[in-house]
């Protein structure tokens, strides 16, 4: 999967919220389909024991961020609606 392609997909396609405090927040009610982690271990750690589909795309946080078009790290990025991307329910 080309993750720099897929993610614009995304951006352009789907609904997200961007950032780890949002993204637990809308999780722990059900309202996140998938996550997108940026490929740093101490996160990789963090959401091993997650039930939610997770991606880890081989960008580091402050990558990930720029792809969303912000001046600022995004370590994760949780998917609301895939739109035509391939971040789904199944990995």
């Amino acid at each position: 999967m080309d993750y720099n392609w897929e993610l614009g997909r995304l951006k352009e396609t789907g609904k997200f919220v961007l950032g780890e405090k949002v993204t637990e927040k809308l999780g722990k009610k059900g309202g996140i389909k998938a996550m997108v982690i940026a490929d740093e271990p101490h996160l990789k750690a963090k959401y091993e024991n997650t039930k939610t589909p997770k991606f880890v795309v081989p960008l580091n946080s402050i990558q990930l961020g720029n792809i969303f078009g912000k001046p600022f790290a995004v370590s994760v990025v949780g998917v609301v609606d895939s739109g035509v991307s391939q971040f789904r329910e199944t990995e």
